[in-house]
This record gives C-alpha cells, sequence and structure tokens, in this order.
C-alpha cells in the first residue's frame, strides 16, 4: 500500500503530486524479484500447507505419583 507523494520546490511551493496507484506500478514494475521479505513469507506459509511434511507422533502421557 502506498499513499500519495507530494514534491515541493524549494520555496515550498506544490510541484506535483504523485498518486498511490502510480507508485505501486513503478514499485512492481522495477522490482521484477519479490524482495526477500515477501519469499521468506510465501516459502513458510508453502510449508505449512504442505500436507507432506507434516507427520504425526504417538503421545505418551505419564502420571505422576
Amino acid at each position: 500500500m502506498f499513499y500519495d507523494v507530494k514534491v515541493f520546490d524549494s520555496r515550498g511551493e506544490l510541484k506535483k503530486v504523485v498518486s498511490s496507484k502510480k507508485l505501486s506500478n513503478r514499485f512492481w514494475k522495477t522490482n521484477d524479484n519479490l524482495p526477500s521479505f515477501y519469499q521468506d513469507s510465501f516459502s513458510k506459509s508453502a510449508d505449512l500447507n504442505s500436507k507432506e511434511q507434516i507427520q504425526a507422533g504417538k503421545i505418551r502421557v505419564e502420571e505422576g505419583s
């Protein structure tokens, strides 16, 4: 999510406003590969959803005396 960016000149007058949509498009166009934190979060969620990697084990309960 990007917010609109206002660009001012040295006198403090507004030169232009860059919309959030333009910023988002520019980000995804210049970053063909996802940043590492996106890849890490994606791989973690994929691992959790994979049924093949989950193995059940026996649980033993010991009673205290």
